[in-house]
């Protein structure tokens, strides 16, 4: 049977493939509740994980939503031992809305493939707890210089 498009399912057809890879609706609402998105890795492609990565670094979208890493290596390892292959990063947001507009963008949907093959990730968002009145004008008790790693017991 020869199927005839008309121009009524032309349009439908482009309407419905656009609002698959289109960004989600706007909110508007106060962001003021940080959060930070938690990023954990394990590389299985360096080259692949470094073009992703190069990519990312090049977005306009950690600006435009005001993320930033909070944290990505570590400066130093209390036990155990560190694989050069895993990675944690911690992205602050100023709410779990601005992570959504980061995630869901257009911008980052579309490189989001490059990942494919390079590892596997899981990536979460946390809330940011306050402070607890006893660290406010508090100094630390002990300070310790920098030691051995110790094993896991």
């Amino acid at each position: 049977m020869l199927r005839l498009w008309t121009p009524l399912s032309v349009m439908m057809a482009a309407t419905l493939a656009s609002a698959v890879s289109a960004e989600p609706a706007q909110l508007d609402i106060v962001c003021d509740a940080p959060v930070i998105m938690l990023v954990l890795g394990q590389i299985e492609n360096q080259d692949a994980m470094r073009t992703y990565g190069e990519q990312l670094r090049q977005l306009p979208t950690y600006p435009e939503q005001q993320g930033y890493y909070q944290f990505m290596r570590p400066i130093e390892v209390f036990e155990g031992d560190w694989p050069s292959n895993q990675f944690v990063i911690g992205a602050k947001f100023p709410c779990v809305e601005a992570a959504r507009g980061f995630w869901y963008s257009d911008d980052y949907q579309n490189i989001r493939p490059l990942r494919s093959g390079a590892g596997t990730i899981s990536v979460s968002v946390h809330p940011i707890n306050p402070l607890p009145d006893y660290v406010t004008g508090a100094d630390p008790k002990r300070l310790f210089a920098e030691q051995e790693p110790q094993s896991n017991p």
